[in-house]
């Protein structure tokens, strides 16, 4: 559904006129929709998309498509704008839920970032940025930058996010406590008795999502963590979206560019 409107009156019915423009319905105001907020065109947007997909780095999609560098880099962003924005809906049935943290292994940081780590409090006593997630049994998942790892940072996300009913699991951290409580069937797993499945009752899904997300993050050279909201987005889509054929992931996310153009 677009959802641009006119910069005039604020209109959002048009009239489709010459030359690929539009018409607004209310005031008369004439303009051209630039896609992505962006002078490319329908057939430059597909090849960075299709490139993007290909995980090809800024230059080489430049090199591939002819365009600009700082073209293809504001692309990049607007991508990965839409992807934070294509989330799944509620999720129902057998979900896991757990955290993980992101940041720099202790080999790679400097003596002052080595000496904050271990003077802080925060979490399980460290100054990575944590990450809390949703897993569906389906393959789908949900993951949000948190401010914490406590049942006030997470239990208001599993009840905005997972259908009341279903059943979740997760390890024993205290921040799941509450569950039963809010109308779930809680089942946990002992990590620290080294217990990882009973029955039906396990995380791994979620786990292995986190091992696939930090690969990524790690095959370039890290992430600045004012960006990391949308390099998260960005791999949580992949991930969703990886049995789906190029085609249909280029189709998706060139619709979600024309929603953004307004």
């Amino acid at each position: 559904m677009k959802t641009y409107s006119c910069k005039r009156c604020g209109g959002k019915k048009f009239y489709a006129i010459r030359r690929g423009k539009k018409r607004c319905r209310n005031c008369g105001y004439e303009f051209k929709q630039r896609l992505g907020k962006l002078g490319l065109s329908k057939e430059k947007w597909k090849k960075v998309i299709f490139w993007f997909l290909l995980e090809q780095p800024i230059r080489g999609i430049e090199k591939q498509t002819g365009i600009s560098h700082y073209s293809v880099s504001k692309a990049a962003r607007v991508l990965r704008a839409v992807m934070v924005k294509d989330i799944p809906g509620v999720f129902s049935g057998t979900v896991e839920v757990d955290e993980t943290y992101l940041g720099r292994q202790k080999k790679n940081k400097r003596k002052d970032q080595l000496k904050k780590e271990t003077e802080s409090k925060r979490g399980f006593g460290t100054t990575k940025q944590p990450v809390f997630g949703i897993l569906t049994r389906q393959g789908k998942v949900f993951a949000k930058l948190v401010d914490d790892t406590e049942a006030r940072n997470l239990l208001p996300i599993i009840t905005k996010r997972v259908k009341t009913g279903s059943r979740v699991c997760s390890d024993t951290w205290r921040a799941y406590t509450g569950l039963a409580a809010k109308g779930y069937v809680h089942r946990t797993v002992e990590h620290g008795e080294k217990q990882y499945v009973r029955g039906k009752n396990h995380i791994n899904g979620l786990e292995g999502f986190w091992g696939y997300l930090k690969r990524k993050l790690a095959a370039k050279g890290g992430v600045k963590r004012k960006y990391l909201p949308l390099f998260l987005g960005e791999y949580v889509w992949r991930y969703n979206y990886r049995k789906l054929e190029l085609k249909l992931q280029i189709n998706r996310l060139f619709k979600k560019v024309i929603d953004f153009s307004g």
